[in-house]
């Protein structure tokens, strides 16, 4: 039996391996394919290396930006967010502009134009691509860090929301392309491009990791209640709800936590969760629709009894 379970478990880590490289293998296809060859400037880490690569000239591989600016902003991630997230965000952070690497090697020249003169087509090409490798990256539990990486650093010790600090740090890198003139689209269509790539990577992202697109309400069945409900509180902002349950097997009084989150930041709850109590349940079910604090108003925005 424990072998037949250990032969099952080797075979599910090669296959989410396999997954979180096809995952990683799509993103890198999407930048050197779509994004560097058009000097699409849509945020992210992809964004700041079609930027670096005009400041640098054709001279530097872009593949080889890319490598820089994602080893930078990991030891920053390091320092800042300590040793467990740098080993678990380490192998998508090189992989991804390694695989960009090798298509840039491996794919002749005389392919890349096929892209151009549909611009509409090319960011929605981009936008599917994105959001199908984010998606099978992030389901089987892998990061590609990035700007992600500056994300929790802001949530961790400014306590700026991760909604927040996305659109602040990818406004900004959309507005330097568009002040420098690097990108081939005009400032205007920059931005609603970079909206409409958002937007469909978000959309195709969401329907892998989830099937829908709608707010997850998400169970955690753990010993750790307290523990868990704090690292909640800190890293997400969100609220918890404690739900008395009872082992139907062991007959033991144990506790559910309900948390009611986004998408993005299912994930890491999903990462708070395992690496706090790794034999935690932990189950996820569509909110079709929510209302109340967090989602339809602000924290501060909530009235007292007195009001």
């Amino acid at each position: 039996m424990k072998l037949q379970l250990k032969k099952y478990l080797n075979k599910k880590r090669i296959k989410e391996f396999l997954i979180i490289n096809l995952g990683v293998l799509l993103i890198s296809i999407t930048f050197t394919f779509f994004l560097d060859k058009n000097n699409f400037i849509f945020g992210g880490v992809s964004g700041i290396g079609v930027i670096l690569k005009n400041v640098f000239g054709e001279k530097v591989p872009s593949s080889f930006i890319l490598l820089v600016v994602n080893l930078v902003l990991l030891l920053i991630g390091l320092i800042f967010l300590g040793k467990s997230f740098f080993f678990k965000t380490i192998y998508g952070t090189v992989m991804y502009p390694v695989y960009s690497f090798l298509l840039e090697q491996i794919i002749p020249e005389n392919l890349y134009p096929v892209f151009e003169g549909d611009t509409f087509i090319i960011v929605l090409g981009a936008g599917l691509i994105m959001g199908a490798g984010l998606g099978l990256t992030i389901r089987y539990g892998a990061s590609t860090g990035g700007v992600d990486i500056l994300q929790l650093i802001g949530l961790r010790y400014f306590k700026i929301p991760l909604s927040v600090s996305l659109v602040f740090i990818d406004g900004a890198i959309i507005l330097i392309g568009a002040l420098t003139n690097f990108s081939s689209l005009p400032p205007v269509l920059l931005v609603l491009y970079g909206i409409t790539y958002v937007v469909i990577s978000g959309i195709v992202m969401d329907n892998i990791v989830f099937g829908g697109f709608n707010v997850r309400a998400a169970y955690v069945v753990t010993n750790k209640c307290e523990e868990m409900k704090q690292e909640i509180y800190r890293k997400l902002n969100r609220g918890v709800t404690e739900i008395y349950s009872r082992g139907g097997y062991s007959n033991e009084d144990n506790k559910t936590l309900l948390c009611v989150l986004t998408t993005r930041e299912y994930y890491f709850l999903r990462s708070i969760a395992l690496e706090i109590d790794p034999h935690a349940f932990v189950f996820v079910t569509k909110a079709s629709e929510v209302h109340g604090e967090g989602f339809t108003y602000e924290h501060n925005e909530r009235k007292s009894p007195n009001n």
